[in-house]
């Protein structure tokens, strides 16, 4: 018994002390992984703070979009407003020429040299004569004033046109030269919220594998403390064995004694004998075990996607503009300016500034003029109820409200006026006015 409990304590106290290490280099492993998983928090929390300076400084650059904007939209009107007062000023000077054409007619044909002369020889007339000759060249003096004055007009007009035009040339190359820099802070943007989504991912990594280290090393307790049981099990089972190995040892003493002594009287050697009986002992050594690990697999999560939606064609349409050239069509897209929102309803058709623009079938123009976003614009209504818009002219349009206008008749010129980023024709169609928008491609043969 005593060889079996001494087998078993040894394999106990062999077992422990590699129970014990392995827990030590838990909290060793567990103290790394927490360095791990603090040092990718301090990168995120400076990545965020990076990530808010670039979205702080994108929301500036929008703002300076947006002034550059309005300060385009209201120089576009100023070039619009000379427009008209310098074709209101041609006009006039052309009825005041035609009017002063008609006072030097009507002094040659009413007061001719000999006749003024005549009047000027006799003596009672002449005044009368003198009087009439200097109003009518009084006259004419003031007109030719008024023409010259009207011209001189025109040229100052012209000359702030021209003026304005150059400044709507330096808006331009400001505004794309923001929205350049805009489209870098956004890739920096993007690239920064990549690697924040990387850093989450391996926060996500590392505490994993800290929660595995921290179950394991609370298996390891448990299987030392289990250990450390069997082991006071097992030394206690084996004082009580040395305790009854010593009553036995004391018992077999006194039997001994005894026979020394029944050795001289056969008597009491016979009832000592009679007396005695045999005993046997016996000891088991305990079991230990390990229970297995579990681990379980989470699927990953399928994404969906969505099918876009055709619009049905209604035929019989022409092309806005002779030669074909489209930069952006209808639908989704990153809005350039900011100001517009990323649904594009319309195809965008590109070319150089004044290329004639078509209606792209007969209809009623009602509307036209200018707007902020639309710039010079024409909207014209189809017979078969159907809208087609045409936007950003470099000049105003060259039809009107309530015209009726055929298919290919010329509207305006291409240009940039309005929410642009360069030359180009937005041609939207839609079921109902300013609502109902849809794909004109499918129409056009696009």
């Amino acid at each position: 018994m005593k060889k079996t409990l001494l087998v078993a304590s040894s394999l106990v106290l062999l077992t422990l002390p590699v129970v014990t290490v392995s827990a030590d280099s838990f909290d060793q492993k567990i103290q790394q992984q927490n360095e791990k998983i603090n040092d990718i928090k301090n990168e995120s929390t400076s990545l965020e703070s990076l990530k808010r300076s670039t979205e702080a400084e994108i929301q500036s650059i929008e703002g300076e979009i947006q002034a550059i904007l309005q300060k385009k939209t209201t120089t576009e009107e100023e070039v619009n407003s000379l427009a008209q007062e310098i074709q209101v000023l041609e006009e006039k000077i052309i009825k005041r020429t035609e009017v002063l054409a008609n006072q030097a007619r009507d002094i040659q044909t009413s007061e001719p040299s000999n006749r003024l002369f005549q009047k000027i020889v006799d003596a009672e007339s002449i005044g009368e004569a003198i009087q009439r000759a200097i109003a009518s060249v009084t006259i004419m003096n003031a007109s030719n004033s008024i023409v010259e004055q009207q011209q001189e007009d025109i040229a100052t007009s012209q000359q702030l046109e021209k003026e304005l035009q150059e400044q709507l040339v330096v808006i331009e190359e400001q505004s794309n030269a923001l929205q350049g820099k805009q489209a870098e802070l956004a890739d920096v943007k993007l690239n920064q919220e990549v690697e924040l989504a990387d850093l989450a991912l391996a926060l996500n990594t590392e505490e994993e594998k800290k929660d595995r280290l921290e179950a394991d090393q609370a298996e390891a307790k448990r299987q030392r403390e289990a250990a450390l049981k069997q082991l006071a099990e097992q030394e206690a089972q084996e004082a009580k064995a040395r305790k009854e190995a010593e009553e036995a040892a004391k018992r077999q003493q006194a039997a001994e004694a005894e026979s020394a002594k029944t050795a001289e009287n056969p008597a009491v050697q016979q009832a000592a004998v009679a007396a005695a009986q045999p005993k046997t002992e016996a000891a088991v050594a305990p079991e230990t075990s390990v229970a297995p690990e579990k681990t379980a697999a989470t699927p990953a999560p399928v994404k969906q996607a969505t099918e876009p939606k055709e619009q049905a064609s209604t035929g019989g349409w022409q092309m806005p503009v002779d030669s074909v050239h489209i930069s952006s069509r209808f639908g989704y897209r990153t809005d350039p300016t900011g100001a517009s929102g990323n649904q594009h309803n319309g195809i965008d058709f590109t070319g150089g500034t004044g290329t004639p623009i078509y209606a792209i079938q007969a209809g009623e123009v009602v509307e036209a003029g200018y707007g902020p976003s639309t710039g010079n614009y024409v909207i014209i209504k189809h017979a078969n109820g159907v809208y087609s818009y045409y936007m950003h002219f470099s000049t105003l349009p060259a039809v009107s409200v309530g015209q009726s206008v055929s298919a290919r008749q010329y509207v305006g010129g291409m240009g940039t006026t309005g929410n642009s980023t360069g030359v180009h024709l937005h041609l939207g169609m839609s079921t109902s006015l300013w609502s109902g928008f849809f794909d004109p491609a499918p129409e056009l043969g696009l």
